[in-house]
């Protein structure tokens, strides 16, 4: 638009003022557009990432839920892939309310612009966008097919990879790694083939929506141009009217796809999810929590059933195997130096060498196996969880340090419950068995 102004109001006539004030706006429309783009972009990435979060985070409490899933059988590989895979790609679907919506609001504005030069040529265009998504729509309809067919066959592949993995070395000892591989060969395979099927659907959409959006803004601009023949519109008419031809040729191709594509992709994860999210539970009945005693309680074996059933938003649990982050010792348990400092004390951490400052390296590979349980003690008590649960906490320390660090605890938490599924007599001398 204003290019075809500039022309005919500035070039035709040789005004450089005009000139120089259609340059002006030109910029000024451009950086509009930078600004625009930029915030756009970061206020979606961000919808994104939090509807991604929210839905993962909707999964794994299903997941852990101590009721557990009722029906068919769900492997590990399976939940895996529905809360990573298919929630990346329900995530994805919040393009829906970005691109779609903008490349209707860039169709709609076209054809106002050129309904101002001619009014069947701005119906026209106007009338591409729902032509383009009922073309799209139908020809995606085996694509949402193909694409649930897909996702369930790489969750039995990745299943499988964490079964193998998990089980190796016995597989070894057993001698059959050969067998196994055959397996998962045929199982990987299988992926393999639904992977490309599913990815030729997708192409032949693509191409689909490709063909049918320039093959429309192929007829448009021949249109304008034999219109500008006949002498119904100026030269400056005809070039704002194949500019804004130019301009759409993008949401005419992408329309249809955006909606189709990610609509069907989104579609077949989400049934995934659903499935899942309103399985029901093998144990129908509201579970009892139960009461637990103030200060510290060792959990015999085997563990009684009612504990399954603690409120999860109460309590923090240590599991035996620490998980240590790249850092130091205190950016592993508090970001405030006085209670890192005290949660340490408390965990008997007092003599590492170099204290807080101390590197702990990947995965904690610069301390020992006890400094590494000590460190991942510490966090735990910084936390201040109401109830505390502590799984082997101290089977790498000697028994000296092993009775410091339980009397130590004991002291600290003082009369909040602390659960610790251990045998070791250190333990047991602080707290009474539940």
């Amino acid at each position: 638009m204003i290019v075809g102004h500039a022309i005919d109001e500035a070039v035709s006539k040789g005004s450089v003022d005009r000139l120089g004030m259609w340059l002006v706006v030109l910029g000024a429309a451009f950086g509009l557009n930078t600004i625009a783009a930029w915030f756009g972009r970061g206020l979606n990435a961000r919808a994104m990432l939090v509807i991604g979060h929210d839905v993962r985070m909707a999964i794994t409490d299903r997941i852990q839920d101590p009721r557990g899933i009722a029906g068919e059988p769900r492997s590990a590989g399976e939940l895996l892939a529905i809360a990573s895979t298919d929630a990346r790609r329900v995530q994805n679907a919040v393009m829906m309310t970005v691109f779609p919506v903008a490349e209707i609001t860039a169709i709609v504005y076209v054809a106002i612009m050129a309904s101002r030069i001619n009014l069947p040529l701005g119906i026209v265009i106007l009338c591409g966008g729902p032509l383009m998504v009922w073309g799209s729509v139908r020809a995606a309809k085996p694509l949402r097919t193909r694409s649930g067919i897909r996702q369930a066959a790489l969750a039995k592949a990745s299943s499988m990879t964490t079964d193998v993995v998990q089980g190796l070395r016995i597989l070894k000892g057993l001698g059959a790694v050969a067998t196994v591989s055959r397996r998962y060969s045929a199982v990987s395979g299988d992926a393999y083939a639904r992977t490309v099927e599913a990815n030729g659907a997708q192409a032949r959409l693509n191409a689909t929506t490709e063909i049918l959006g320039s093959v429309y803004v192929i007829a448009v601009g021949i249109g304008a141009g034999m219109m500008a023949m006949r002498s119904m519109m100026s030269v400056g008419e005809l070039i704002t009217v194949i500019g804004l031809t130019q301009f759409i040729i993008t949401p005419m191709t992408m329309l249809g796809r955006n909606i189709a594509s990610r609509w069907a992709a989104a579609q077949a994860s989400a049934e995934r999810i659903t499935a899942l999210l309103a399985a029901p539970g093998v144990e129908k009945s509201e579970p009892q929590v139960p009461a637990l005693a103030p200060g510290i309680n060792v959990v015999p074996e085997p563990v009684p059933e009612e504990l399954v059933f603690l409120p999860r938003e109460r309590f923090l649990v240590v599991p035996h195997e620490t998980m240590l982050f790249e850092g130091t010792v205190r950016d592993n348990i508090h970001p405030d130096s006085a209670s890192a400092q005290r949660a340490l004390f408390v965990a008997a951490g007092e003599d590492i060498p170099g204290g807080l400052d101390r590197e702990v390296g990947e995965g904690g590979r610069n301390l020992s196996g006890g400094q590494q349980q000590r460190v991942a003690l510490a966090r735990a008590i910084a936390a201040d969880a109401e109830i505390l649960v502590l799984a082997d906490p101290t089977t790498a320390v000697d028994s000296v340090t092993e009775q410091e660090i339980a009397q130590r605890v004991a002291h600290h938490r003082g009369s909040k419950p602390t659960l610790v599924f251990t045998t070791s007599p250190a333990w047991a001398t602080v707290g009474a068995e539940l």
